[in-house]
């Protein structure tokens, strides 16, 4: 050990300029890594399954009708954003998700009809309509969810 001005205190070793020390680099790179795997395994996120959409082309197949079945309650998103919920007794509209998820929970607990739920959006409609429509659906109890884009509502 060399002594300096301030003592028994090593003398510092130089690096020059062609030689950086890349070990607090790799370290900060490993504790990163660490970082995101851990976070990415807590952030798993629920998604919504969409069903396929019908197309208006006629099939070439020969297909069997369907059998009776309780008509569905359909929603129609139109371009402003804004609800109708149609049943088969009445016809409510909403705007906002809260009062959609009302009216859809009215509509299963009043009507006879089945799990499925018809939405018909308009073609210059916002994704997030269509998004707070199907949940509203799946949180008032519908398991079987449709969706049509129409360019007009009659």
């Amino acid at each position: 050990m060399r002594k300096n001005e301030y003592g028994s205190v090593p003398a510092r070793k130089h690096l020059s300029e062609e030689q950086v020390d890349m070990t607090p680099m790799v370290d900060v790179t490993f504790l990163l890594l660490i970082f995101f795997m851990v976070t990415a395994a807590f952030s798993m996120q629920k998604s919504i399954e969409m069903p396929h959409q019908r197309t208006e082309v006629p099939s070439r197949s020969q297909v069997d009708p369907p059998p009776d079945q309780p008509r569905a309650v359909e929603v129609q998103i139109d371009k402003s954003g804004g609800f109708l919920v149609m049943a088969h007794e009445w016809q409510r509209e909403t705007m906002g998700k809260q009062s959609l998820v009302a009216a859809l929970k009215d509509s299963i607990a009043t009507e006879s009809s089945d799990d499925r739920l018809l939405v018909k959006v308009h073609e210059l409609a916002r994704l997030h309509a269509l998004v707070d429509a199907l949940d509203a659906g799946t949180i008032a109890g519908y398991t079987t969810l449709e969706i049509t884009q129409i360019a007009e509502f009659n």
